[in-house]
């Protein structure tokens, strides 16, 4: 059996008092598996805030390509995860799941 390998805690979270983790992503067997914490934000707010979170996640995949292969045209990379993003939403899925634990 193949450990879990989960990402480190990056650099300057440590020792922040109000820091939150909002979700954890794998890939586990083809399917997609998530953790996330919601209920954080304003209701009328969260809706947008997770679309910067999608937005900020997506900038960092980029700016860790371009660091793997300085080559890589940033305008391109972002117009391919663009496509993929709102083809993946019009996909009809069956997502499972239930809020567990508190809510904020």
């Amino acid at each position: 059996m193949t450990a879990i390998e989960e990402l480190s805690i990056p650099e300057g979270i440590n020792g922040d008092d109000v820091a939150h983790e909002l979700v954890r992503f794998w890939v586990s067997d083809g399917d997609d598996h998530v953790s996330l914490r919601v209920g954080l934000f304003d209701d009328d707010d969260e809706p947008a805030v997770w679309g910067h979170v999608a937005a900020d996640i997506m900038k960092h995949v980029v700016n860790a390509l371009i660091q793997t292969d300085p080559r890589r045209d940033p305008d391109i990379m972002y117009a391919e995860i663009e496509r993929a993003f709102a083809q993946r939403l019009k996909e009809t899925t069956d997502f499972s799941g239930q809020l567990s634990g508190e809510t904020h």
